[in-house]
């Protein structure tokens, strides 16, 4: 049966008149009429019975009802889950980053975004930079948050931030009474750092070229987890990170995050990066901005 035979069939059934349901319909009367005809004759049953006072239904057309009335909540129903999954949807925020900043910096931010709206879902990819990049322009992920050395065709930059190499290291280590440092002195001591390929490794690489050093890590690692166990755990260790990955952390744990002066170390940036020319959604705004003064107080 088609929606219409049941809508001018349900009018016809609730007034119990053609005319009160042309009214109700803003049709004309002969229309409901004809449909209410035709849907008896395809079915080959009578569902009224026609007096003078108006249209009363007989057995069949009492079943056919029942079944409409139910037909209508389970639509109704049916809309109502529909219209629910689609303001999850939209409360929903997907979010792409390296392991450095999924590991404290971005799950604090969003705990703490979650708290004041609680109605907000995340997903969050941990990924390699170039790859949180790509899946922004695929329109995967809502927002990147990357560590870039240049800027990326086909997204916008929200913001950028300084992303600086530093050194992390116990409050006990020798080293931790130096203002600054040099990579030539992290060659004397035991060093962890991202494996081959990371914007870091490649800059840390560079800086000590230029210097005239070779600097061997004795643990390579992509996972920042791991770099801050190793520091911890070893008195000696130096880990190599930027201050955002680990805001909030070391003071905590007795670390402390000494810069290195060799400009190659400063040339990288943390990106925030939405697709180009996107219409943002006004929870992906208002998370942007709270994500943004989270940023702005410990990228200095």
């Amino acid at each position: 049966m088609q929606e219409l035979n049941l809508r001018y069939f349900q009018s016809v059934a609730k007034t119990g008149s053609l005319s009160a349901a042309a009214e109700d319909l803003h049709v004309a009367v002969s229309a409901v009429s004809r449909q209410i005809t035709n849907l008896e004759q395809r079915l080959s049953i009578k569902l009224f019975n026609r007096q003078p006072r108006g249209m009363q239904l007989t057995e069949a057309g009492q079943l056919l009802q029942a079944y409409a009335l139910r037909n209508q909540l389970e639509v109704s129903s049916v809309i109502a889950e529909m219209q629910n999954v689609m303001t999850r949807q939209q409360q929903r925020i997907t979010v792409a980053c390296p392991d450095g900043m999924a590991w404290h910096f971005l799950p604090s931010v969003i705990s703490s975004f979650i708290t004041q709206y609680p109605e907000t879902r995340f997903n969050l990819h941990v990924v390699e930079s170039t790859r949180a990049s790509e899946l922004v322009k695929e329109g995967e992920v809502d927002i990147a948050l990357t560590f870039s050395l240049s800027p990326d065709i086909g997204v916008k930059v929200i913001s950028s931030h300084n992303a600086a190499i530093s050194a992390l290291m116990s409050k006990e280590h020798p080293l931790a009474h130096k203002d600054v440092l040099y990579v030539k002195d992290l060659s004397h001591y035991p060093l962890t750092m991202s494996l081959n390929g990371s914007t870091m490794r490649y800059l840390f690489d560079v800086a000590c070229s230029l210097s005239g050093i070779q600097v061997l890590p004795s643990f390579s690692c992509d996972s920042l987890g791991a770099t801050y166990t190793m520091v911890s755990e070893h008195p000696n260790m130096i880990g190599l990170c930027s201050a955002a990955a680990v805001s909030g952390k070391t003071d905590k744990e007795g670390l402390v995050l000494k810069p290195l002066q060799e400009p190659q170390l400063s040339l990288r940036s943390l990106q925030v990066q939405v697709m180009a020319d996107r219409h943002l959604p006004a929870n992906i705004e208002a998370f942007l901005a709270f994500l943004e003064e989270r940023l702005a107080a410990v990228c200095r």
